[in-house]
């Protein structure tokens, strides 16, 4: 009876050494033993407390981090609209210049040629140029030919004036009254560009020219 009594005390000690000595090894944790000779081991309130606060720390992490993203996201949200409206604003600008463009064009078009008119008078006469549109002898058909002519040039070009003259035994047909050989020069290449089936028949000729009151 003494001697399992005096085995069990050494036994006691012995474990209470062994705690005793992971206790000064690890000082942060607490051993506590029970009537049954079981060591349970508790963390200290440092401990947990440490670790609470890591946890916190960790969360506010996860949280910032969240919110970071969600304003990156945002901000790229916000950045793809902006691109977008930059898109349709340059397209507008875009398509307003070219409505301008063709509105200009269309003005440009419909301006009005120079025409004369009856309230002109002639001023004076002088020796200059004009094109030979027309010339032929057959007396039948040549001066409504000659006049056929002239309507269809006077259509396309009315800044031009026409004159019909007969000099036996020829009608012929003569456009403008041009002061030198350069403006005849134009006037005949327009109207060839328009007129290509007369090209052939049309020359530059020196003429008695009227220099007209608006000219």
């Amino acid at each position: 009876m003494l001697k399992s009594l005096h085995i069990r005390i050494l036994s006691l000690c012995l474990m209470m050494v062994i705690a005793l000595a992971a206790a000064a090894q690890r000082p942060m944790i607490t051993d506590r033993l029970n009537s049954s000779g079981q060591v349970t081991v508790d963390a200290p309130k440092e401990l947990a407390q440490r670790n609470n606060a890591d946890l916190g720390k960790q969360q506010q992490s996860t949280s910032k981090d969240k919110k970071v993203k969600e304003k990156d996201k945002k901000k790229t949200e916000e950045e793809k609209l902006n691109e977008l409206d930059e898109d349709d604003n340059n397209k507008k600008e875009e398509t307003k210049k070219d409505e301008e463009k063709k509105k200009k064009e269309e003005v440009t078009v419909k301006k009005p040629k120079r025409q004369h008119t009856s309230q002109q008078t002639i001023e004076s006469h002088s020796v200059g140029f004009r094109i030979q549109a027309y010339s032929d002898n057959n007396h039948k058909t040549a001066k409504a030919a000659a006049q056929q002519r002239a309507r269809d040039i006077a259509m396309k070009f009315p800044q031009y004036r026409s004159y019909i003259t007969y000099k036996a035994p020829s009608w012929r047909l003569r456009i403008g009254d041009f002061k030198s050989r350069q403006e005849a020069q134009a006037a005949l290449q327009r109207i060839k560009s328009v007129y290509p089936k007369f090209a052939r028949e049309m020359v530059i000729v020196r003429d008695r020219i009227n220099i007209w009151s608006n000219d």
